[in-house]
């Protein structure tokens, strides 16, 4: 089988919008005049970024404007430096293509864009016609300002290590698979739960199939490597501790939720290791079905977890 058989599926060019330059260029000595200009071409600066996200009101509220402006410069100027967009885009139009050969009836955003929002914010939001990407959610791990205790309430380290521009396209991914098809809310076994998020890192990893395993499922390189060998261990544990068709809340979060390390397996795994597990079974499921069935995700994301876990035949 192919590796990635929307390779030669046709190209998606997406508009890019860099309103963090637009925004941070605005005239200050006459702000009034530069946002109505502003506004008219880009009212997503009026409509998400102002009203909903900074609570300002463009109309009358200059001096909120002015102190966000002022506080976030240096944000901007290491925004610039980094000018993550320029090897995010490609990757982006790359995931586009990717899904819309998978996922033909989902209505692709039609531009990206780029922006500078709150340090407690978001990095991806998808819009009636967009994806923004925020850009001072990706300044690399080691960034000063993902140091504060403030920020660290928000976005503890095991969270902020991913704040890097290799994670754009993930970030992306995960919403648009999100958008597309919505966790559940109802409480589940555990099982469930694992295959349920295994089918959508699967799908993760078609889309974008050139991205390295531990990034896609948001674990360092150590903990990737760890998980691997303590599969068949972790595995075991939960079937001797009666832990797999569990319905309690605390367990499910235990293994799925994302912490600094996993409170029953140690330091070395991280804390939703239960993805990963969900991923094997998933991909084991998979692996037994024909080269047509394996290229239709849309019938993956719809098929029963029961089904999948009872023909998976998963023995690590």
């Amino acid at each position: 089988m192919q590796n990635n058989p929307a390779e030669n599926a046709q190209e998606i060019i997406l508009p890019m919008e860099r309103l963090d330059q637009v925004f941070f260029n605005m005239d200050t000595l006459k702000l009034k005049g530069s946002l109505l200009e502003i506004n008219s071409r880009y009212p997503f600066i009026n409509e998400v970024l102002l009203k909903q996200m900074l609570a300002i009101d463009s109309g009358d509220s200059e001096t909120g404007l002015l102190s966000f402006l002022n506080a976030y410069r240096p944000i901007y100027t290491a925004v610039q430096k980094i000018n993550a967009p320029a090897s995010a885009h490609p990757q982006l139009q790359s995931l586009f293509k990717n899904l819309h050969y998978y996922f033909p009836d989902y209505p692709l955003p039609k531009k990206i864009i780029y922006f500078i929002g709150p340090l407690e914010g978001f990095g991806n939001s998808i819009g009636s016609d967009y994806m923004a990407i925020g850009l001072q959610m990706f300044l690399g791990d080691t960034s000063s300002w993902y140091q504060s205790e403030q920020f660290q309430k928000y976005f503890p380290s095991y969270i902020s290590r991913n704040f890097t521009p290799r994670f754009i396209p993930i970030t992306a991914a995960r919403n648009l698979l999100q958008d597309m098809a919505p966790n559940s809310n109802l409480t589940r076994s555990l099982i469930i739960e694992m295959i349920d998020l295994g089918k959508r890192q699967y799908i993760l990893k078609k889309i974008l199939p050139k991205t390295n395993d531990a990034d896609l499922f948001g674990y360092s390189a150590a903990q990737y490597a760890a998980t691997t060998n303590a599969e068949q261990d972790i595995w075991s544990f939960l079937l001797k501790m009666n832990l797999v068709y569990s319905k309690d809340p605390k367990v499910a979060k235990q293994l799925l939720g994302e912490g600094p390390f996993s409170i029953y397996f140690g330091n070395e795994i991280p804390g939703n290791v239960g993805l990963y597990l969900g991923y094997q079974i998933v991909k084991s499921w998979m692996e037994q079905q024909s080269e047509q069935d394996q290229a239709n995700l849309k019938a993956l994301l719809q098929m029963p977890a029961e089904k999948i876990f009872a023909e998976s035949k998963y023995k690590p």
